[in-house]
């Protein structure tokens, strides 16, 4: 199938047969056409220079969504963890998600199959590790006992480590050897089955903050 024919038949299935018990189903036989469809993309991706310094640009608005994300967990935190009390643990959770993407190629005039599309990519059961959000979630824990409020470092949010990595396993390793790549790449290219094509088409991202207060025994 082409490329086209494989996410129309993503949105059938998302559509149609999805209901009444089937969606662990539905979301198998999406997930092996998404498989399909990023091998596709990937095979048909062009690295030209033009097309690198895309990357480059989507890398550096992903980064900066990313620190934004954390520092506003930050700030959030450190607005509440006054309240916590001997008998209280505090835990603020920042995650970062995808807002708006540009059309899918091909499918520019038709907004419900884009919207469904979009749906298939980013919502439960359908979105593999996506549903845990775009990359790592940033964890602020305390407690009045222990007051353990440890902020990890702006490197260990983007690379998972304190040096500044490169995650681009499986792209064109001496196209993308300058580029500093984020684990948030990675984890949307490898593991939610989204297409560099897709990654480049990425307009904006929200910022998900959770609050949660818990007794202590």
């Amino acid at each position: 199938m082409s490329v086209r024919e494989i996410e129309r038949r993503m949105v059938d299935i998302y559509e149609n047969h999805s209901g009444r018990g089937r969606a662990q189903q539905a979301a198998e036989r999406i997930h092996n056409l998404k498989l399909q469809r990023w091998r596709l993309m990937r095979d048909s991706f062009e690295w030209m220079d033009e097309n690198v310094r895309r990357i480059e640009q989507m890398n550096e608005r992903m980064k900066e969504a990313l620190l934004d994300m954390r520092r506003r967990t930050i700030e959030v935190y450190e607005s509440l963890n006054s309240w916590c009390t001997s008998d209280k643990e505090l835990h603020v959770k920042g995650t970062l998600w995808v807002e708006e993407m540009a059309a899918f190629e091909g499918w520019e005039q038709d907004e419900d199959m884009e919207a469904m599309l979009f749906d298939v990519m980013t919502q439960k059961p359908y979105c593999g590790f996506y549903a845990n959000s775009v990359s790592m979630s940033y964890d602020l824990w305390y407690d009045a006992t222990h007051q353990s409020a440890n902020y990890d470092t702006e490197n260990e949010l983007l690379y998972l480590g304190d040096n500044v990595d490169n995650w681009n396993e499986q792209m064109n390793l001496e196209k993308t050897a300058h580029l500093h790549l984020v684990y948030g790449v990675h984890n949307l290219y490898e593991h939610c089955e989204w297409t560099l094509q897709d990654l480049l088409g990425i307009r904006s991202y929200r910022t998900k903050i959770e609050i949660e207060y818990y007794n202590r025994i």
